[in-house]
């Protein structure tokens, strides 16, 4: 039980109580559902339910901050799918907001719902840039942190900065190292590791092949369909301070127009 499912089913809800966020947790791995997801997709049916967007009618029951009770209720519904509203709760947050509205707080990027961090520019691009749409593709969050206090980057150069760590992360991810390792897997350190097995690569060696199947990734996306142009950026994300003040719209399509031009995305 560690950050993301606490911020997911806890913080995110509004949930306060130790045992009641256990018991809603307990509930959703039971079920064996996402916990980042679930809980980003409740506290989206929380907010509406609130604003009118919708009603009892199609929640039946009333979800409310805190009440983990009902919470539980809430998941056992998007399971079993007793109506219409909770059949596109089952398809994902991007397919309920769609359908009933209320984008402007939908917190998902590229159909992954938010992770927990409001970090900065980076995590957010990082999440809309990332081959899965993932805080661990890229670590944005972590490039925030590393940027407190120091002069922020313009949208061109944390783009690269981006894509630079993702790529190599293809590298350790190949090697099944654990992202948490990563500050001990440096690139000098996983050629040494390779060398007992009699794989010859240098550091240049290891960036280019990550390079490669960080592009290959994105080859497979764009011909599937991925457009850069079809990426939401929640308007919720805008109007939340982070560490580094308010997110710029402005700033955040810059980043996009150039990633696709340094990626050669048609869209």
């Amino acid at each position: 039980y560690d950050y993301e499912p606490i911020y997911a089913l806890g913080s995110m809800l509004g949930i306060g109580d130790p045992n009641g966020l256990l018991k809603l947790m307990d509930v959703v791995e039971m079920y064996g559902l996402d916990a980042m997801s679930t809980g980003v997709i409740l506290a989206w049916i929380t907010e509406a339910l609130e604003k009118g967007i919708i009603s009892e009618k199609e929640t039946i029951v009333k979800l409310e901050w805190g009440d983990y009770q009902k919470y539980i209720k809430a998941v056992e519904f998007i399971v079993k799918q007793p109506n219409e509203f909770y059949k596109y709760a089952a398809l994902g947050l991007d397919s309920l907001a769609e359908k009933y509205g209320g984008q402007d707080f939908a917190l998902s990027y590229g159909g992954n719902p938010m992770p927990g961090y409001h970090t900065g520019p980076a995590a957010h691009i990082g999440y809309l840039i990332g081959a899965r749409h993932s805080h661990l593709d890229t670590a944005g969050y972590s490039l925030d942190q590393k940027l407190l206090g120091k002069k922020y980057p313009t949208p061109e150069e944390l783009v690269d900065k981006l894509v630079e760590e993702e790529c190599w992360r293809q590298i350790l991810s190949s090697l099944v190292v654990c992202f948490f390792a990563r500050g001990i897997y440096k690139p000098d350190i996983v050629v040494k590791a390779l060398q007992p097995l009699g794989y010859t690569y240098n550091v240049d060696d290891l960036k280019k092949l990550g390079t490669e199947i960080y592009r290959e990734k994105y080859r497979l996306k764009v011909r599937e369909g991925f457009k850069i142009s079809k990426l939401r950026i929640p308007k919720r994300l805008l109007e939340t301070p982070t560490p580094h003040g308010l997110v710029s719209e402005e700033y955040v399509v810059k980043a996009l127009e150039y990633f696709k031009k340094k990626m050669n995305i048609p869209e």
